[in-house]
């Protein structure tokens, strides 16, 4: 059998059923189903909390003032390599750290 004969015998013997409102029953039922649930987005409510977290434990033990006293003494590091410092390395690793987090709350928000 090849497709034409197919559509001519479905074409020849083709009924129909009486709905007799059964379509609206069926989706007066189908109105009283519980809807889907919204899935929640937590990558930003968590992401939220890391960047609240880091805030406070920032002002708690005076990352400020420590991050104006290293970026103040970054001058004569650009003299002498040497003078480079453990906190200086953290200070900058921290900064580019927030850059990114920022940047990318920024993009993410649009």
């Amino acid at each position: 059998m090849n497709d034409n004969n197919i559509k001519e015998f479905f074409d020849h013997h083709k009924q129909s059923i009486a709905d007799d409102g059964f379509s609206e029953r069926l989706f007066a039922t189908l109105d009283c189903l519980p809807q889907p649930k919204p899935v929640v987005d937590r990558g930003k409510i968590l992401m939220a909390i890391f960047a609240f977290t880091g805030f406070i434990l920032f002002a708690l033990f005076g990352g400020y003032s420590e991050l104006m006293d290293t970026l103040v003494s970054l001058a004569p590091v650009v003299d002498d390599i040497s003078l480079f410092t453990p906190q200086m390395a953290l200070a900058i690793l921290f900064i580019g750290c927030s850059l990114f987090a920022v940047g990318k709350y920024a993009l993410e928000s649009e």
